[in-house]
């Protein structure tokens, strides 16, 4: 029998840019057990990302992060790799990272947050497509989001409701706006630091996730030579969108970088 699902969407994707005042927190249960690993879900957020920079490949997504301790808002912040995914790495937090198009739930990418046995592997991502729909529900309002899921079988399931946030845009800078702003500076700076071999100078502009200061000799030699090429492109960059705490400066050609704003200083976060 096909699962039923309930779509709730009256008041549009925008309505979810609304501030979030007095929310009830996320509630989830559920478990993962598949390949080994075995999870339970205690708490639930989410993030409403609007795709104001054009990098998310299914366009405007709802990611949601079902984990067993509470997650912070801003470990959801950013295009590809999350806060949550270090945090998961340091084995700070375990769940999974759920990410979906709220206007076609038809897919759900799953990242699962448990730290691989391999040194230096990726963790596990699944995709899961379903064209009557993915969830057995889904329902979506202004701050809110809830949902069901099983799959079909034990190993993987759960049920959440979640408060939705955002991390909105401060400022889209263009041009000789772009170029002048201080994250470009800061990407520059990091750039010509490792251009002159200068490690510490390098991790004092990267963020607190970045592994820059664990790169081995042969990395940081390959990575001196690319930065004249990567400089010359920084100069040029064309656009800056800059939000709460975070920014990614769009380089064109589908190339970009992201920063974090840590401790009030903007740092490089690739």
């Amino acid at each position: 029998m096909t699962a039923t699902r309930r779509l709730i969407m009256a008041t549009g994707l925008a309505a979810f840019a609304s501030p979030a005042f007095a929310l009830d927190p996320g509630v989830t249960s559920g478990a993962y057990a598949r390949d080994g690993v075995k999870l339970s879900f205690k708490h639930a957020i989410a993030l409403s990302q609007d795709n104001t920079e054009g990098l998310l490949d299914n366009g405007p997504q709802i990611r949601v992060v079902l984990s067993d301790v509470e997650v912070p808002i801003s470990a959801l912040y950013g295009i590809v790799f999350p806060p949550v995914i270090g945090m998961a790495r340091d084995q700070i937090v375990r769940g999974v990272m759920l990410e979906f198009a709220p206007k076609s739930p038809s897919a759900l990418h799953v990242t699962v947050l448990s730290k691989p046995e391999e040194l230096g592997a990726s963790l596990t991502s699944i995709s899961l497509s379903n064209s009557e729909g993915v969830f057995k529900r889904l329902d979506i309002a202004a701050t809110r989001i809830s949902g069901d899921y099983d799959g079909g079988g034990s190993d993987f399931k759960f049920t959440f409701s979640a408060p939705v946030l955002t991390d909105p845009v401060q400022a889209d800078l263009k041009g000789p706006a772009a170029q002048a702003s201080e994250q470009i500076r800061v990407l520059i700076a990091r750039a010509e630091a490792l251009q002159h071999g200068d490690l510490a100078a390098a991790a004092a502009l990267s963020s607190k996730g970045s592994r820059i200061g664990t790169m081995p000799p042969e990395v940081l030699k390959q990575a001196a030579q690319a930065m004249p090429q990567m400089i010359k492109e920084l100069k040029a960059v064309k656009r800056v969108v800059v939000r709460q705490s975070t920014a990614v400066a769009l380089q064109g050609a589908g190339s970009w970088a992201s920063l974090v704003l840590e401790n009030g200083a903007w740092k490089a976060a690739d």
